[in-house]
């Protein structure tokens, strides 16, 4: 048997929870783990076979798996081998990440045998709006080692089956929040259809020292190695680069952080299904 670990993490979250789950996997002995580090670059063509294991996270934008995340796992042919898929959200909702993310594994010939959502920093958490600032922590770790052992006594046993994935229900956020929310989004939508505006990080050229280490973790290329401001085109909002500046030369002057903050600061839980 092979496991193939799979994580897109511009921040870190999704793959330390990969990690987690990994470590709670290590109990399956003789079963050679491949992990394969999707943010800069995507997956080889690889042809997996009925006994292999697919382990896969990613982060949630807008209610759905990261498309480039997707973009970079188009070299996976299944045949049918058996797949877990996590999602890892800022704490207000993973929406249809879940079911998204399964529906792509389906469709590259995996069958998606557990799935889960867990909750890490959001891109937009800074120290004046945090969102699930600090996670996954060391419950949530503990969570998906859990998860792991789960996984790997259904391997052991031979009922790791295929699951509805779709049927993975979200943990309900207070009803004021939501629509506090919802009228933010309105509010903003309105907004942008009378006057665009894009917000993408900045850069405060007087405290930029051009060391480059936001060209180095930006998953895009968004970023020339001078240090400049973000390629609209190319830029994928992660905050990569704003988390990793030494000097806090980058920031992101997003309206979506306070709102995100004030109404979605009750601790959620990771849930999983298999």
């Amino acid at each position: 048997m092979r496991i193939f670990t799979f994580s897109f993490s511009p921040t870190g979250t999704s793959a330390k929870i990969l990690r987690g789950i990994a470590e709670g996997l290590s109990g399956i002995q003789d079963a050679a783990v491949v992990h394969t580090d999707l943010t800069f670059k995507p997956a080889a063509d690889i042809a997996l076979s009925p006994d292999d294991i697919v382990v896969a996270a990613a982060p949630v934008y807008g209610g759905k798996i990261a498309p480039i995340a997707k973009q970079r796992l188009r070299g996976l042919r299944g045949n049918n081998a058996r797949c877990i898929v996590a999602a890892i959200y800022g704490n207000r909702a993973f929406e249809n990440a879940v079911a998204d993310f399964a529906s792509f594994m389906t469709e590259a010939g995996l069958i998606v045998c557990g799935a889960a959502a867990f909750v890490g920093e959001h891109s937009y958490s800074t120290a004046a709006t945090p969102i699930a600032s600090g996670r996954p922590d060391s419950n949530d770790m503990a969570d998906a080692r859990t998860f792991g052992r789960e996984i790997a006594a259904r391997i052991l046993s031979g009922e790791l089956r295929e699951v509805s994935a779709a049927s993975l229900a979200d943990v309900p956020s207070p009803p004021e929040s939501m629509v506090n929310f919802r009228n933010f989004v309105i509010g903003y939508q309105k907004q942008q259809a009378e006057n665009p505006v894009a917000y993408l990080p900045q850069v405060d050229p007087s405290l930029c020292d051009g060391c480059g280490i936001c060209y180095g973790v930006c998953p895009t290329e968004a970023i020339a190695p001078d240090c400049d401001e973000a390629d609209p085109a190319k830029c994928i909002k992660c905050c990569a680069c704003v988390k990793s500046c030494p000097q806090g030369a980058r920031r992101l002057d997003t309206p979506f952080a306070k709102p995100l903050s004030e109404n979605f600061n009750q601790r959620k839980s990771p849930v999983w299904i298999l």
